[in-house]
């Protein structure tokens, strides 16, 4: 029988942005993907109820939000370190606060790489489908022009 369960082995990136650094990453369960989603989800509808400029923060409030939860639960181990040498520690509140913008967005784009939920072939093959029409009704046509 196929395994269906996720593969808990770490991935390990080499960071371009910082040399001589990496993360190994794992893939969020499907469990944590519903927990993330129904997070951002509820930050979603309370910002379809306020004004504009609430809009804004609480759509970055979603985002911070969902990058924490996937460093915390996505980065297994590394050999970053803040200013005192201290490894870093991706469970805590604040510590994205300290981290490099070019080394968060490199780990970010591995995290997304690995929790893809869509599936690459039906994405390119999506405009094709989306664009033909329907072969289930037959198309109807004014026969008085």
């Amino acid at each position: 029988m196929p395994r269906a369960t996720v593969n808990t082995e770490a991935t390990r990136f080499d960071l371009k942005s910082l040399p001589g650094g990496f993360v190994d990453l794992r893939p969020l369960p499907f469990g944590q993907m519903l927990e993330r989603r129904e997070k951002a989800s509820k930050m979603s509808m309370e910002q379809n109820t306020r004004k504009n400029q609430k809009q804004i923060v609480n759509f970055d409030m979603m985002q911070k939000w969902t990058r924490d939860f996937e460093f915390k639960h996505c980065i297994i181990d590394h050999n970053l370190e803040d200013d005192q040498g201290n490894k870093l520690n991706f469970s805590l509140a604040g510590t994205l606060d300290i981290l490099d913008p070019k080394v968060g967005a490199e780990i970010e784009r591995y995290i997304d790489e690995l929790n893809q939920e869509e599936d690459d072939e039906d994405l390119e093959n999506f405009p094709q489908q989306s664009m033909e029409p329907s072969r289930a009704e037959p198309i109807l046509t004014d026969s008085s022009e």
